[in-house]
């Protein structure tokens, strides 16, 4: 498969060499076409990229320093050094964060990897990837900044599954997608004083790479008074936090958020204390003892966390152990629970776009228990999760009548985790007074062979994250193709976010906006109305062969989690 893509890069270069034969001006400053890729001149000194047939790509572009020895558990400290006269070789990606499953004798079935399945502490690097029409663009193109899922444990904004060159060209617009610390080295909180580890190191780095976006994109053809925040899971539940704090209002102007785990917890300090001294423990260090927690090798780390994903911190709150590294409520960055901050209405009023797919805690039910449930341990889990609430819970999501009862419970387990606190969470926002939101399912069983490889549970189920490939349109490049429909879908999506980041309305096209346009089923033509537009509390259904408009979707069931109010 990476042979494959080597291939078609190849191709790719040389079909642009072929094409671009003369220098263009973006936002007034320079591509200089050279046989061997654009560069670009930059605060810090010339950037080489890579043709690929859709624009230029820009790989591994360092926003802060190394945070390494005595950086370790400290905010990232802006890049600022410059490489001048050298040009920095933006060919390359660079290493993906600390995480587990990334090695190079490793397999990346999901290729969510960084490219060259290499990590390391020194990890802080963003990607820009440019259209076509980038290289000859009269006007700064509006940006799209992607933060990836991976219950903050791991992942990469290098990852083949992120590629944005598809997505960037289809938009007309710059995708920039950034790694962020995570597991450990991004959320532990240890010590005290001004030493201590704090946590929230992640949704830190990511505040940094936007700040970079804020300060150098114009040398790429991107408009920093245009940023589009767009993740998915742990991905769009740190972009619902930048919504929610005030020191994050000029670094972006709109935002998409896919799947956010709203129904997850973040962790009181004492809870993130708690753990960070167990994980102290494992290391033979003190509580709290910041000079032996950085002088511990990183695979000493890697193991050391794993080993906490198995430690119960609360046991009043088990739904912390599907997230054990991530997100402290702080008192600065983070105030309160997410659903909270949106039902309250204390967020940013800016417009946002929202939505779940429709089987999302599969996935998660059936990697946590991999044999069959009876129906004592179904009912065991629900109490152990709502206690004095689990009989409501058990009269609404009663055991089913087949021996295995993992499909009821990834029902409710969807209902309660992210559908209905999503809707909880638009309807705070749009009652704050905050009318420009819009809200989605995706509801589409990809057709690609044994991409579920070691996860057959969601053969035949549409599952978390499974409308990525769709989003990035990047199946060519991992040997897979859409059919017709799916290609359909796929550009619907690119269509509604594309003039979603030119204009913050998903219907309303931007100037130069060459999203593509209906292609047989008219799917995409289908206007896409605000979620309380004239009361009607619409969603759009994502599928094929169209997208369809549904009215109150899964009404009775929201309605009881509303009532039960047992949301973080």
């Amino acid at each position: 498969m990476r042979s494959t893509h080597i291939r078609s890069m190849a191709r790719a270069v040389l079909c642009s060499l072929l094409v671009y034969i003369a220098a263009c001006t973006v936002g007034g400053l320079a591509y200089k076409l050279q046989e061997d890729g654009p560069v670009v001149q930059t605060q810090y000194g010339q950037v080489k990229g890579m043709y690929v047939e859709e624009g230029a790509i820009f790989f591994g572009l360092p926003f802060a320093a190394p945070p390494t020895g005595n950086l370790r558990w400290k905010p990232p400290v802006p890049f600022d050094t410059a490489w001048a006269p050298e040009t920095y070789d933006g060919t390359i990606p660079r290493p993906g964060c600390l995480q587990p499953g990334c090695k190079p004798d490793h397999e990346d079935p999901h290729h969510k990897c960084p490219r060259g399945l290499k990590i390391s502490e020194d990890c802080l690097y963003l990607n820009v990837f440019a259209p076509r029409t980038a290289l000859n663009a009269t006007a700064l193109l509006p940006v799209m900044f992607w933060l990836y899922g991976g219950e903050y444990y791991s992942g990469s904004g290098s990852a083949v599954l992120y590629d944005g060159r598809f997505l960037a060209n289809k938009t007309d617009t710059i995708v920039v997608t950034t790694n962020y610390r995570m597991g450990a080295p991004g959320f532990l909180v240890a010590g005290d004083g001004e030493d201590a580890a704090k946590g929230n190191y992640g949704i830190l780095d990511q505040l940094s790479a936007l700040k970079w976006v804020r300060d150098n994109i114009e040398s790429f053809g991107g408009d920093k008074n245009r940023v589009t925040t767009f993740g998915q899971s742990a991905g769009s539940g740190s972009i619902g936090v930048h919504l929610t704090y005030n020191k994050t209002s000029d670094l972006f102007q709109r935002s998409i958020m896919m799947s956010v785990p709203f129904g997850i917890p973040f962790r009181a300090r004492w809870e993130a204390l708690s753990l960070g001294n167990h994980f102290a423990e494992l290391l033979n260090c003190s509580h709290g003892d910041m000079t032996c927690l950085r002088s511990v090798g990183t695979k000493p780390i890697l193991k050391a966390q794993r080993l906490c994903k198995k430690f119960t911190v609360n046991p009043l709150s088990p739904l912390e152990m599907f997230i054990p590294w991530g997100p402290t409520i702080d008192g600065d960055i983070i105030q309160e629970q997410l659903i909270d901050s949106f039902a309250k209405g204390h967020l940013q009023r800016k417009p946002f776009i929202m939505g779940t797919v429709m089987e999302e805690s599969r996935l998660f039910i059936y990697g946590s228990w991999q044999t069959p449930m009876s129906r004592a341990v179904y009912s065991g889990v629900i109490l152990g999760i709502f206690r004095e609430k689990a009989l409501s819970v058990l009269r609404e999501y009663p055991p089913a009548s087949a021996a295995d009862q993992r499909d009821n419970l990834a029902v409710a387990g969807t209902d309660f985790l992210l559908t209905c606190p999503t809707r909880n969470a638009i309807r705070g926002a749009a009652a704050s007074g905050n009318s420009d939101v819009w809200l989605y399912v995706f509801d589409h069983i990809w057709s690609f062979p044994g991409i579920w490889k070691d996860e057959s549970s969601c053969e035949g189920h549409c599952c978390h994250g499974e409308d990525l490939p769709f989003t990035f349109q990047i199946e060519s490049l991992v040997g897979q193709n859409m059919t017709a429909d799916e290609q359909v879908m796929a550009d619907s999506i690119a269509r509604h976010y594309g003039n979603f980041a030119h204009t913050g309305d998903p219907n309303k096209p931007g100037r130069g906006n060459h999203a593509p346009g209906p292609a047989g089923s008219g799917g995409d033509a289908l206007n896409w109305p605000r979620y309380n537009e004239d009361g009607g509390f619409t969603n759009l259904r994502i599928s094929t062969p169209k997208n369809e408009l549904v009215q109150e979707y899964r009404k009775d069931r929201c309605d009881f989690w509303d009532r039960l109010n047992d949301y973080p």
